[in-house]
């Protein structure tokens, strides 16, 4: 059974964890906050918890949006009078809802609004480069991925992203390179040992692994056990 407008209302309430009435300056500093989470800072798209989690944040937000918008204070109108960093979260938090909705194209038409206000931000670098992977336009999404490394090189979604794109894109070498650096950032997770497996299966373990990757590996590992 659908939930009736009121109680949909009073629930987006209770999600945000805010007393009914409360503003809509309120309601978006708190929808803000709960969405700039450091665990929302990567790709979230295939961490089932974390998605549902920021779906129920946002979708709060634009019901309690809409229901302020009845009383003549609408969602979006002021939105030039809001803070560049709010506008920039918003646009972003607009493209990782429609990402996870699987409307790529929507997605990243938002991303491309957060990148033109803060060009430097790792999630939208890397939500961009996903996106473009996931189009098959390999050449643009490294461009992105590498960027994202750039700015921030403990990024182990950046480096795991990276070697999804060369691994599409056939060039396998590359790819291990790049999984082999996202293991060493982050050893739980389980996906790079799968790719990692692909990879030698597919070349019956002959690599080709330069010494180029393995002094990678070790400035890499060296960074980690200093910090």
């Amino acid at each position: 059974m659908e939930k009736t407008e009121f109680e949909a209302v009073k629930a987006a309430y209770i999600t945000l964890v805010l007393k009914e009435g409360a503003s809509m300056s309120e309601i978006r500093a708190q929808y803000l906050d709960k969405t700039s989470q450091g665990k929302f800072r990567c790709v979230i798209i295939g961490d089932e918890h974390l998605r549902d989690e920021f779906v129920r944040y946002h979708e709060a937000y634009v019901t309690l949006g809409k229901h302020h918008a009845e009383t003549g204070s609408s969602l979006e109108s002021d939105l030039s009078y809001y803070p560049t960093d709010q506008v920039f979260q918003l646009h972003l938090n607009q493209g990782i809802y429609y990402a996870l909705r699987q409307n790529y194209i929507k997605a990243s038409e938002k991303f491309q609004d957060a990148y033109k206000i803060n060009n430097q931000d790792t999630t939208v670098l890397l939500y961009m480069g996903f996106l473009l992977m996931k189009r098959k336009n390999y050449y643009a999404a490294e461009k992105y991925l590498k960027n994202a490394i750039k700015i921030d090189q403990n990024c182990d979604d950046a480096w795991f992203y990276l070697g999804e794109c060369y691994h599409k894109a056939g060039e396998l070498r590359k790819a291990l390179s790049m999984y082999e650096t996202a293991k060493i950032l982050n050893p739980g997770r389980s996906e790079i040992a799968v790719r990692m497996k692909e990879i030698k299966e597919k070349t019956g373990g002959k690599t080709g692994k330069t010494k180029k990757d393995s002094f990678l590996a070790r400035i890499i590992k060296k960074m980690i056990g200093s910090s």
